[in-house]
């Protein structure tokens, strides 16, 4: 029987160019991240705030909300990919350590994008903001 080989984050980037090309996919991907996040909180402990606001960026993206370089969107889809494969340099069937690898991901991709994500975050105060004044 022919082992899978585990998905690096290079290769996720690779998918994450299909995504950006066929952004109808993306809900269903962010969908099934947003999943898995609240099935593994207590597991993620301080990437799954990361996470949390690389999907909402996303979102935000997706519904021509908020503009993001293209680069960090495809850092931040590739983080997401990363995270929602089974098969990954640690395979999620590990317990406790099948996620370790996953939040070292997330929180690189989020710590390379720190000024995107303070403007995202400054952004979406603004928006909750102004819902507050209607």
């Amino acid at each position: 029987m022919k082992r899978k080989a585990p998905l690096t984050f290079e290769q996720a980037k690779i998918k994450a160019e299909s995504y950006v090309r066929h952004q109808e996919e993306l809900p269903r991907l962010l969908e099934k991240a947003t999943r898995k996040s609240e099935r593994c909180y207590e597991f993620l402990l301080a990437s799954w705030e990361s996470l949390q606001i690389l999907l909402r960026l996303l979102r935000a993206q997706l519904m021509g909300k908020f503009c993001a370089p293209a680069d960090s969107i495809l850092m931040a889809i590739a983080a997401v990919i990363y995270f929602v494969s089974p098969f990954d340099l640690i395979p999620d069937s590990i317990p406790v350590l099948g996620l370790v690898d996953d939040t070292s991901v997330i929180t690189s991709v989020a710590r390379a994008n720190l000024t995107l994500i303070s403007n995202f975050r400054k952004w979406e105060t603004l928006v909750d903001r102004d819902r507050e004044r209607r």
